[in-house]
């Protein structure tokens, strides 16, 4: 069932105070920051090598219908590229879903553009730190975390911008992807999809291209010391929406050196 939780605004992202959450200070934690157009995301993450150390992926596989490896614990570059996408868009005053979010790297950068934000996700402690994040480097207090199924279920509501961080990797996902672009995007609305390119995601793009109006491009990511290259695609349900979005974030793009 899906869950909603309210946000309440605090003073700083830093990990003695993420420390004080019960949920997040079960974990080895640390601070990374993502640079983005016009500033910075300061986010307290869990950090995955000390929890593969810790043991605590051991033991015998699970069995349980969609389970995976922890890769919500994960800044993936999907997720930073996406963050950066929403961030030159300005997004102030939409209805953001961050379907499938993790640690909700995109959705923490619509919220800081004043977005009002929904995390969406089945992992309870990756909205914790969506959640959290999302207080942290935001002045608004009316981002939601929404723990669902969404393989199986809906998001209820509707919204302005879709946003899909390296989802797609998965063919079972498909469907559900397919079935929340078409039931939650308002008819005015845009869909961002951003992956490195892999070749499981074709057929969920191939049908994204088929039934909206996109804009594609390419972008190198670099973060922890690693370049990768990321696929973004921006849908609409026509070509004028997109222009209108592709125009928003010529204006809020750095102005380049002549």
């Amino acid at each position: 069932m899906a869950g909603r939780i309210p946000l309440v605004l605090m003073s700083e992202a830093s990990v003695p105070a993420a420390k004080q959450d019960p949920v997040l200070r079960r974990y080895e934690l640390r601070r990374v920051r993502v640079p983005v157009p016009r500033g910075v995301l300061s986010l307290v993450v869990p950090d995955p090598g000390a929890w593969a150390r810790s043991g605590a992926g051991g033991g015998p596989p699970r069995r349980d219908a969609g389970w995976e490896p922890p890769y919500w614990m994960r800044v993936w570059p999907a997720a930073v590229a996406l963050a950066r996408s929403v961030a030159r868009l300005g997004c102030e005053g939409l209805r953001v879903l961050d379907l499938g979010c993790g640690l909700g790297v995109p959705g923490v950068a619509a919220a800081r553009e004043r977005a009002s934000v929904v995390f969406a996700d089945r992992e309870a402690d990756a909205l914790a730190f969506a959640r959290w994040n999302a207080v942290g480097n935001s002045v608004r207090k009316d981002a939601v975390a929404c723990r669902i199924d969404w393989a199986r279920e809906t998001v209820p509501g509707s919204f302005d911008v879709i946003l899909m961080a390296d989802v797609s990797y998965r063919p079972l996902h498909h469907e559900p992807l397919r079935r929340h672009a078409e039931t939650c995007l308002l008819r005015d609305g845009m869909l961002v999809h951003a992956d490195p390119w892999r070749p499981e995601s074709a057929p969920f793009l191939e049908w994204l291209r088929g039934s909206f109006s996109v804009l594609e491009e390419s972008c190198d990511v670099v973060f922890a010391e690693r370049r990768t290259r990321i696929r973004v695609v921006c849908a609409a349900r026509s070509v004028s929406l997109l222009g209108r979005f592709q125009s928003a974030a010529h204006q809020n793009s750095p102005r380049r050196q002549q």
